[in-house]
């Protein structure tokens, strides 16, 4: 009786410290959202008077807390994952936003609001929940009291991992545990027994033993999951079926819908907002590359973009004519006698990449995202796709005029493998933890490398 009332308590203290958690992080995402608003609120009161910004709150959170739980902003998934959870905390804030937006339009709902502060209160309310979250991931153990889930690895004929996490359970199988191939009702009790407080059960086991542990996590009532060494060169992502068959994930789109949809408009809100503003500078500096040899005002490139298909990114020109590389074989060099005076100005500004912003508008090019190269780009003599094979898995999403690599300082020829590798790092980095939150943090990371020392 005493250790059912043991185990009984234990399984009550896991609930509550999940519906703490869950509880704990809605908690922080009003928090943050009310103070954005509240300080734009008041920022509004002290120039303008009342701006109803109370009443842009009062729409905006139940629909923000809808939007989270409809795309799981509160799941066991995130938890632990910094950039997951920031980035479905900031989704959700746009999407409802979004709809706010829409609502206030069609049934002209907005009399009286401050656009402004509304637009203050969302940006406000965005840097908040990103503070929040992540120090809810950094903290969530103690915050919440200690681990709401629980993963339970069994290792059967294989030596246990060195370095367990926190909320990770390690068994040793052995005949005095349970042996999944000895059939029997007490078996299976025990084994019940060692992983009823799991959330995820993990078995490592010799391929032989694989189906008879697939059997038994079956009917287990657990996500269990056995390990397969072997599929790790596919790097297989999920399953699937054809025709009844099991087949393998290996690849899919890193955004999906939604995320597209986001990613998007953003694109087209800030390369239409920009085009617009550097309107006169663009047209000044077409004159004077025109003015300077009376050549084409734009360079244009074959390159590679999203799903390795082919397209033309436009640049301002910045070499003499005769002397332009269609196909980019050789990278521009400090001391480069191809570049022109004005084009050594508008390359090392970055300005001769600004003509790109056609390119998102058309929706070639992203604002964020690897940066595309020249089908001739080589490094130590070699082509970018010899030198490492994932080469091609950076073409999953559109290419940027801006993007992680560029940020993190590997601009400039590609002289070395290593030069090529570090970008290729970067842009797999970032393809695999896309949220809208890293896409602003890099545009404006971008303003402190526009003048580099490799823009050349």
């Amino acid at each position: 009786m005493a250790s059912a009332a043991a185990e009984s308590r234990r399984s009550t203290s896991k609930s509550l410290l999940r519906l703490r958690m869950y509880l704990l992080m809605l908690l922080g995402d009003v928090i943050a959202i009310s103070a954005g608003f509240l300080i734009a609120g008041q920022i509004h009161v002290l120039h303008h008077g009342n701006g109803q910004w109370m009443d842009q709150l009062i729409m905006l959170l139940p629909l923000y807390v809808a939007t989270a739980l409809l795309i799981r902003a509160y799941s066991p998934a995130i938890v632990h994952e910094r950039w997951t959870s920031m980035g479905r905390g900031i989704n959700a804030l746009a999407l409802a936003t979004s709809t706010i937006m829409l609502v206030a339009f069609f049934l002209k709902a907005s009399d009286g609001w401050s656009r402004a502060t509304f637009f203050a209160g969302v940006m406000m309310s965005g840097f908040f929940l990103m503070v929040v979250r992540y120090a809810f991931v950094r903290h969530s153990s103690a915050l919440v009291g200690g681990e709401p889930y629980e993963i339970v690895v069994v290792c059967d004929g294989v030596p246990a991992p060195s370095m367990p996490s926190a909320n990770c359970t390690i068994v040793m199988e052995s005949s005095d545990v349970f042996d999944p191939s000895r059939l029997s009702p007490a078996i299976y009790d025990r084994f019940a027994e060692v992983i009823q407080y799991a959330d995820r059960v993990i078995v490592q086991c010799p391929p032989e033993r694989r189906q008879v542990w697939a059997l038994t996590l079956k009917g287990a009532n657990v996500q269990g999951e056995v390990i397969a060494p072997e599929m790790s060169e596919l790097s297989p992502i999920g399953i699937a079926r054809h025709n009844g068959v099991p087949t393998l994930i290996v690849s899919r789109g890193p955004l999906g819908l939604k995320d597209r949809i986001i990613k998007r408009l953003f694109d087209i809100t800030v390369a239409g907002t920009v085009l617009f503003l550097l309107a006169p500078l663009l047209v000044l500096v077409a004159l004077a590359i025109y003015l300077q040899d009376r050549g084409p005002v734009f360079f244009v490139q074959t390159r590679v973009g999203r799903s390795n298909r082919l397209f033309h990114i436009l640049k301002f020109r910045s070499m003499h004519v005769a002397s332009s590389d269609a196909k980019g074989t050789l990278s521009a060099s400090r001391n480069d006698n191809r570049v022109t005076p004005f084009g050594r100005f508008i390359r090392a500004t970055s300005i001769d990449e600004m003509p790109q912003l056609i390119n998102v508008l058309k929706g070639d090019m992203s604002i964020v995202g690897p940066r595309p190269h020249a089908l001739g780009s080589r490094a130590e003599n070699l082509l970018f796709w010899h030198i490492d094979e994932r080469y091609w898995h950076r073409h999953a999403i559109k290419p940027g005029l801006t993007g992680l690599a560029q940020v993190r300082g590997y601009r400039g020829a590609t002289e070395r493998k290593a030069d090529l590798v570090n970008r290729l790092q970067s842009d797999l980095e970032y393809l695999h933890n896309w949220t809208l939150w890293r896409d602003v943090v890099i545009l404006i990371r971008t303003v402190s490398v526009v003048l580099h020392q490799n823009a050349y």
